[in-house]
């Protein structure tokens, strides 16, 4: 009778084990960094009566080169208001993690019914279970707009009632030189509101911002 050889079979290390099971676990979900902007021109980086008429790094173009893992739908138009975009706004799919609420300064302009319409656009988003960032709104020349201010504390007001982040684009620096005409930002001042927005965007969603190098 011919004679079996036997193999000894010694265990793994655990070394070895641990590798094996974290390769066979599933990958690490992707951190979910996608935002809508809703707004208007501030938002959607124009000027005059063309919509042609745009800075050269429009707010959604800028965000991408600070914060490239960001995807962006830009929904800002010229001219639109939160009183006028509030009917359309609440029929519309709410995909995005984060939606930015640009509102406020046609609304001054025209005296519209400003608060019930931003704090209905909140609340929708919201129930979505999606993050609003209310902006506020950035600054004008002199006496351009005698409404802005009061609109702009009522942004305030309601994103601190909704508990919804602030973005305060009333504190960034202003400049009347860095103005297009007595509304609409030049590039600089746009990139400032940019930044400031970024910094929301990084307070909602940290993993979505470049990792700090360490030396």
């Amino acid at each position: 009778m011919r004679n079996c050889s036997h193999r000894t079979v010694r265990p793994l290390p655990l070394l070895l084990w641990l590798a094996l099971a974290i390769g066979a676990g599933p990958a690490a979900a992707a951190p979910d960094c996608t935002v809508a902007l809703w707004g208007d021109s501030i938002l959607y980086g124009g000027f005059g009566a063309s919509l042609t008429n745009r800075i050269k790094e429009p707010p959604a173009a800028a965000i991408k080169r600070i914060r490239p893992a960001w995807t962006i739908a830009d929904f800002s138009s010229p001219g639109d208001s939160a009183h006028k975009r509030l009917p359309t706004f609440v029929l519309q799919p709410m995909p995005a993690r984060v939606v930015v609420l640009q509102y406020g300064i046609n609304d001054a302009g025209n005296g519209y019914q400003y608060e019930p319409a931003l704090r209905g656009m909140v609340d929708y988003v919201q129930a979505a279970g999606k993050t609003s960032i209310v902006t506020g709104l950035s600054k004008v020349k002199a006496d351009r707009l005698p409404l802005r201010d009061g609109y702009h504390a009522t942004a305030q007001r309601v994103a601190q009632e909704e508990g919804v982040l602030f973005a305060d684009w009333g504190a960034v620096r202003f400049d009347a030189a860095d103005m297009v005409d007595d509304v609409h930002p030049r590039q600089p001042y746009s990139t400032r509101l940019v930044e400031r927005l970024v910094l929301a965007l990084d307070q909602v969603a940290p993993e979505c911002a470049p990792r700090v190098k360490r030396g």
